[in-house]
């Protein structure tokens, strides 16, 4: 019944963002209640913590959103052009990638400007997603091999970050970072760089809904239907990468966001991409959001990385679906 009406669904996930956005901003040191963060949305409150909360809390917030939604439309691209259920911007390698080649070019210029920490981590998630596809094809892109593939690249991947942070210098809060994904001191300028790159991004893809959705019927229905087909599907990898080394370079690497949301979202609205885009990136978003009031809250003033707690939930779903394609597959074996 939910999946016949998306516009509801897409509304309650507008709705559930907003109220875990507030009880988010109100998370810190100076517990701040939720009627008291939507009186300032008016502009009225107190100054003090009007303040604490504009220039420390809502950046993070705002990140949260982003990031998570940017993660969540990546995979379900990358899932659709690939056909695969186990694709995403982590398990394909491509967020580690990013990762290791944003930090190669800090560590080699740390004055180096945003723009170019952003675009090396654009390159090296398509270098990754690149190698990992080559490696994995065999007479077809099976889906296990090709996460199993992915993961090695990753692994791979990540040992150059860590070298990457040892060549720095780096201290453990930076570590922590790009190792693990965390939202802890963000301000506005990583607000600034990232956000018109990931809107813009996503607003573009929505132009391509109906191209997905003929995908998703194979390549060659697609073909027949008048899609380049191949021209299509590298450009629609090129904006998931793009979104994924924005990300990336804003928060370091957040695991399992892009591979849990596009089944949680199908769950919900279906598989035509008009519905299922935004609303995974609603659902990531909240995914995300959800993962760093957790990290904030458990363990108070100890935070726990918004990246851990990601993959402390996602790791087990990520096996179960590694164990269901493998049984599919010797199903269709036998």
């Amino acid at each position: 019944m939910m999946k016949r009406h998306p516009n509801l669904i897409l509304a309650i996930l507008a709705v559930v963002l907003f109220f875990l956005g507030v009880i988010n901003v109100g998370i810190g040191d100076i517990f701040i209640p939720p009627l008291d963060i939507i009186q300032m949305l008016t502009g009225q409150g107190d100054v003090n913590e009007r303040y604490i909360v504009f220039n420390y809390r809502a950046p993070r917030i705002l990140l949260a959103i982003l990031i998570g939604g940017a993660l969540a439309v990546a995979g379900v691209i990358m899932q659709t052009i690939l056909n695969n259920s186990l694709a995403a911007p982590d398990t394909l390698g491509v967020s580690g990638g990013a990762a290791v080649t944003a930090l190669a070019v800090v560590s080699i210029g740390p004055s180096m400007s945003v723009f170019s920490v952003s675009f090396a981590a654009f390159i090296g998630g398509a270098l990754a997603a690149f190698f990992v596809y080559i490696l994995a094809y065999k007479d077809g892109a099976d889906p296990v091999r090709l996460a199993l593939v992915g993961i090695s690249v990753s692994a791979l991947c990540g040992s150059g970050v860590e070298l990457a942070l040892l060549k720095m210098n780096a201290n453990a809060q930076t570590s922590l970072l790009w190792l693990n994904g965390s939202l802890f001191g963000r301000s506005w300028d990583q607000i600034q760089t990232a956000l018109p790159v990931i809107i813009g991004a996503i607003l573009v893809l929505l132009l391509f809904t109906r191209t997905l959705d003929s995908l998703k019927l194979g390549g060659q229905v697609a073909a027949g239907l008048g899609v380049s087909v191949e021209k299509v599907k590298i450009a629609l990898l090129g904006f998931s990468t793009l979104l994924t080394g924005a990300s990336v370079a804003a928060v370091g690497m957040i695991g399992f966001v892009g591979l849990i949301s596009p089944h949680i979202t199908r769950q919900l609205v279906g598989s035509q991409h008009r519905y299922l885009l935004p609303a995974a990136a609603l659902v990531g978003a909240v995914l995300l959001l959800l993962a760093d009031t957790i990290g904030r809250s458990v363990l108070q003033p100890l935070e726990i990385p918004a990246g851990i707690v990601t993959s402390l939930l996602g790791a087990p779903y990520f096996l179960y679906l590694l164990y269901r394609e493998s049984k599919m597959g010797r199903q269709s074996v036998s």
